[in-house]
């Protein structure tokens, strides 16, 4: 089934969204606002419908030709690749302040003045980490848009070029996925993978050089804001050091209150990355973080000074009896920090809350818990840590009313 509609914004998850003639929602996925575009339906509901974009009738100026040919041939990558990259960013910030009104229910007129678009990563050759699957030829590729058929690909026009350019060497076998790291200061690679259940770990993946590092343990220094991190292959980490970078000056700017606090706590605090740089001169940190692997490598990323690392969930963390503690970093997963999340940081009694979020959905649910707990947001900045996708960052401060 085909339709014609003109979408007139986008929304969380990266469609575009508009009516059909009987007044129903339709979700069209590679539209943009204000375009006429035929639509192949490919599911409905009783009041929604989604759909794929069949053929742009009336372009909206913001339209660019991928450059990739991988996209171009149905790469799920980079879902965002026909759209000009400032209009990225704006459209991101529109969707954070949507979300907020809609999700969060605040006042549009205070969001307004609220939701601040900051900056973007370079919208090229800025991942440090890819993630690449074995297809059934025992080449290599990423998934195909709205399905799990892997595309062979031979490149990555969004992967720092150490990475893009091993990617021709790899064997891998069918289903296996395989994560590669680079470090932008040192040039060193490394590369993990699972055994998949009921499957041999032998001969899942060959073609790889003799100097990339291994395994869970394997591991790599980088330099991000003057500061050497350890980071391992089983660790989270930033999509690049300049994503991460943008994100430290971020907080900076949200917390003014760093450079005069006593004890600050780095919730979700991976491998130290906010510890090491924006709290770098606070005489105490408590680091919180569920990953074995993350917390080893904030233990030495944190070594020789006051910081006590906390291997847990958030939301079963509990503060020191009598502890003061000035401000709270926050940088949950994609689920934000949820009920035991919030229960858990407010209880401590901080002032401030910098709330790092990487969905806008879960930052507008964040934001209706902590008002109930008596914080209110005072500024949200947008960045585009993932240009060319859907994925938006934003960071809030959130002050006790």
């Amino acid at each position: 089934m085909n339709l014609t509609v003109r979408p007139d914004r986008l929304v969380a998850g990266g469609d575009a969204i508009a009516r059909d003639a009987d007044g129903r929602v339709v979700f069209v996925r590679g539209a943009l606002p204000g375009e006429e575009v035929e639509v192949t339906i490919e599911s409905e509901k009783k009041d929604f419908a989604r759909g794929t974009v069949g053929e742009v009738l009336e372009a909206s100026p913001d339209r660019i030709e991928p450059q990739c040919y991988h996209r171009r041939a149905g790469c799920g990558g980079c879902g965002w690749m026909h759209i000009e990259p400032l209009a990225q960013l704006e459209a991101k910030t529109e969707i954070v302040r949507e979300s907020l009104r809609r999700i969060g229910r605040l006042d549009p007129e205070r969001v307004d003045g609220l939701v601040d678009m900051g900056n973007a990563v370079n919208p090229f050759r800025y991942r440090t980490t890819i993630r690449v699957v074995g297809g059934p030829d025992g080449g290599l590729g990423f998934r195909e848009e709205g399905t799990n058929k892997i595309l062979p690909i031979n490149s990555c026009d969004l992967a720092d070029p150490e990475l893009s350019d091993l990617l021709p060497q790899l064997t891998i076998a069918p289903g296996v996925e395989v994560t590669l790291r680079t470090s932008i200061s040192t040039g060193v690679v490394t590369a993990r993978w699972a055994k998949p259940k009921g499957r041999s770990g032998t001969g899942l993946v060959s073609g790889i050089p003799e100097e990339v590092h291994i395994g869970d343990r394997a591991f790599l220094t980088e330099n991000v804001d003057g500061r050497e991190l350890r980071v391992s292959a089983g660790s989270f980490f930033q999509s690049g050091v300049e994503a991460a970078e943008l994100l430290i000056d971020a907080v900076r700017r949200a917390a003014p209150e760093l450079a005069t606090a006593r004890h600050a706590v780095d919730a979700y605090g991976g491998v130290g990355l906010f510890a090491a740089t924006v709290m770098a001169d606070v005489a105490k940190v408590t680091l919180i973080e569920s990953s074995k692997s993350s917390c080893f490598d904030a233990e030495h990323n944190l070594s020789g000074r006051d910081v006590n690392v906390v291997r847990g969930e958030v939301g079963n963390w509990v503060a020191s009896e009598g502890a003061k503690i000035d401000l709270i970093v926050a940088d949950p997963a994609r689920p934000g920090l949820g009920k035991p999340g919030v229960n858990a940081l407010v209880a401590a009694s901080p002032a401030p809350i910098i709330l790092v979020s990487c969905d806008p959905v879960s930052l507008a649910r964040d934001t209706t818990l902590l008002a109930a707990a008596g914080y209110q947001p005072e500024l949200v900045e947008v960045l585009d840590l993932f240009p060319q996708t859907h994925h938006v960052e934003t960071v809030t401060r959130f002050t006790h009313s």
